[in-house]
Parts: C-alpha cells; structure tokens; sequence
C-alpha cells in the first residue's frame, strides 16, 4: 500500500476539490515507488473520463486499432470507460455480431469498453432484438464507411419499436442531411460538400422526434457549427443531449495543419465556430465532450485522404489545458467528461476512491511519439504543448499507470 497525501480531490457533492490523503495499493513488480507516501500537493484527483464516442477499429480494420491498443490509449489519457462505435467489418447490427465484438473486448481488462449497435436498412423493423445486447443504439442519418444507410421512415420505424420496448439505451445520431449533402455532391472540396446547413438541417429533425419520442434518450454526437449549437440553444428538449469534441475546440479551417491530416466527418468549421463551441460547451449547451477517435495510419490519411483522427488520449488533457485557458470551470468539465455520459449510458457511478485520476493540472507537457499509445501512431495535437498530464491512474483502488518515480 502507498498513501497519495495532499491530494486535492474532486467532491461530487461539494462540486469543488478538497485536500485527502488516498491510501491504495499496486503490484511492486509493474509499479515502482520508493517509500509508503507520495506528496501530491500539486495534483488534482477526479473522476476517469467517459468517452462515448471512439472507433476502435476491432474487427475489420485491426491495422488501424485494436481493442487492446485502443483501451491502452484510453488508460493513458485517464479514460476508463468507452463507447465503441458499429462501423467495423462486419458492421455491428446484429445479435452475432454484437456478441461477436463483446467478446472481443475480453482481450483486454483494463477499460470498460461498451458497445453500441447501428440502427440500418437492415434491421430498423427488428432492432428491439438487439436490445439485450448493446449498450447504445448509433443512427448515421447520412452514408459512412460499411452498409450503414438507413432511409428516414425507416429511422422512425425504429424509434416506434424502441419507444414500445421503453428501452433506456441512448440512440445517437451522426446528424448531417443527405439530401443536403446529395445537393453539394459536385463540389470538389471536402468541407464545402458537407456545409454547416447539413448538419444544421438534421439537427432540427432529431430535436423534432426528440419531442416526438419523449420516453426515449436521444444524443446527438460531434457537433461541428455553431448554426447546430444555436439551434440546440433555442430548443430545450430534456430527453436529447449533445456532445461536441476537442477537434472542433481547437482545429479549424485556418489552423496550421496539412490538410489530409485535418480531413474529418463533419468537416473542421471556421475560427468563429470553434470559439462558439467553445462558449456553447462552458454554459452547457452542448452536454457533453466526446473524442470521435477515429484513428487511420498515416500511411492513409496521405494516401487515401481518409476522414478522421485519433483523439481518446487526447480528450482530458484538453479539457484540463480549456481549464488552464479559462475556458472552462472544473464543475462543467466534469458534467461533460463524467457525469452526464454516466447518465447517458446508464453507468453506476462509483466512489471516486475506488476509480481516481490523478493529474498534473498546470505543467504543460510535450506531445511526442514516445506520448502516443494509438496503433495509428500519430496526434493532431503532435508537436504541441498540452496540460493535464497523467500522473497516477487508479481503478479498483489500484494504481494502473504511473508516469514518474
């Protein structure tokens, strides 16, 4: 056993930190401390993120991620639990398939990885099947990678059957309007063949069905403009929530970045957008923060111009350097990493005790290749300053990660 003194923990019920000494153990043989206490007077300890939103790539496309390297790169970034998204190979519509992943997340224990099932043309008359085997229902309103399509009538048959089997897992949508996307077809250019409008346009009709379906919890994932966060502003719906990511706070069209790398689903907006977002996040407009860690190699996204990135490592230490920024109050970060996706995805919360991360909230730290744990082997955020760099990672009151003597 090991006492972590100092520490300045978070208080769900004070909503502000307060000075603990946390007595936990570890295995000497991974974890190598010298003594029985470690001053922590300079870190903070809070709840683990939840990211409800990452590709890890298992089956189809293990070249990109794994389960294994995914959840090792969720850990380091303090990540314990994930909501892994059905655009694999196969897709993952089906009770098989479903079981099929499940047990494939089994390689690895160390994060909770969760799963959600693609609602398609496929399956949309008989989904409520699949009911006892995912976490979360995944709706792309418009084309994405596999046999994803679903026509709108089927999205409503859908929701008729999940809303007669009062299901409580969240159906989340990728919200862009393919027949605004269809009308911008011509364009050469990735950002202008998915405007703003699209999402803009899709995010009005799921508000509609959120009003529509009000027994069931509706998410809409990655907002990208601040056209789709002033909608979600002006319309409080209690049954939908939203999330938006790092890459839409701190990327844009004018950001120094080669463009293949910058190539994601919805586009990278304007410097306007991303401030809006930024703002929309702060006052909990938008719930929630997602990483959308959609990883490709770089082999691909030079080649191939693939839409996507890596992102789950990223995703606190972000959200901590928006704290260090002033862009963001420790309470409403951890509504929109912690609470809220618990919620959402009907997680028990535990003591933060026993699931504890244990950072260093002010010392920027370098984003290297040595940093980087995702299989794509690459950042965004590669050659720039962060904070909130991991110290210690804790789960079952034990400690998984240490990242100095």
């Amino acid at each position: 056993m090991v006492i972590l003194s100092n520490l300045k923990i978070w208080n769900h019920q004070k909503r502000d930190f307060e000075i603990q000494d946390l007595e936990v153990d570890y295995n000497p043989s991974l974890i190598k401390i010298l003594g029985n206490e470690i001053d922590c007077r300079d870190y903070l300890g809070i709840p683990p993120g939840i990211d409800l939103h990452v590709h890890f790539r298992e089956p189809g496309f293990t070249h990109k991620e794994d389960m294994i390297t995914g959840a090792e790169a969720a850990l380091f970034g303090g990540v314990l639990t994930v909501l892994d998204m059905p655009n694999t190979n196969p897709v993952t519509d089906s009770i098989n398939d479903l079981k099929y992943k499940r047990e494939l997340t089994k390689k690895q224990d160390i994060v909770d990885i969760l799963i959600a099932a693609a609602i398609t043309n496929n399956n949309a008359e008989d989904i409520s099947e699949l009911d006892e085997y995912c976490d979360a229902y995944k709706i792309f309103m418009s084309d994405s990678s596999g046999d994803l399509t679903i026509d709108e009538e089927r999205i409503i048959s859908a929701l008729d059957n999940l809303e007669e089997l009062e299901t409580n897992k969240p159906i989340i949508f990728h919200a862009e309007d393919p027949n605004i996307l269809k009308e911008h077809d011509f364009e050469s250019d990735h950002n202008k063949k998915h405007p703003p409008e699209a999402e803009a346009v899709a995010v009005q009709k799921i508000l509609q069905w959120a009003k529509d379906y009000s027994s069931l919890k509706l998410h809409i994932t990655h907002v990208s403009s601040s056209l789709s966060s002033k909608l979600l502003e002006l319309v409080n719906t209690p049954n939908l929530t939203s999330d938006t990511c790092p890459r839409y706070l701190f990327f844009n069209q004018a950001t120094d970045l080669e463009e293949h790398l910058k190539k994601v689903k919805p586009p990278l907006r304007n410097t306007r957008d991303s401030r809006i977002l930024v703002e929309s996040l702060a006052m909990g407009i938008i719930d929630m923060i997602s990483s959308s860690h959609s990883p490709h190699t770089i082999e691909e996204k030079e080649n191939e111009c693939l839409s996507g990135m890596p992102g789950v490592q990223e995703l606190l230490p972000t959200v901590c350097t928006l704290i260090n920024l002033g862009d963001l109050e420790w309470e409403r970060a951890i509504e929109a990493f912690y609470k809220f996706p618990s919620s959402l995805l009907n997680i028990k919360e535990k003591a933060i005790k026993e699931e504890i991360v244990i950072l260093d909230p002010h010392t920027p730290f370098h984003v290297d290749s040595d940093w980087i744990k995702s299989k794509a082997g690459w950042s965004p955020f590669q050659n720039k300053m962060l904070r909130g760099s991991m110290k210690y990672i804790i789960k079952n009151k034990q400690i998984l990660v240490q990242n100095e003597l």
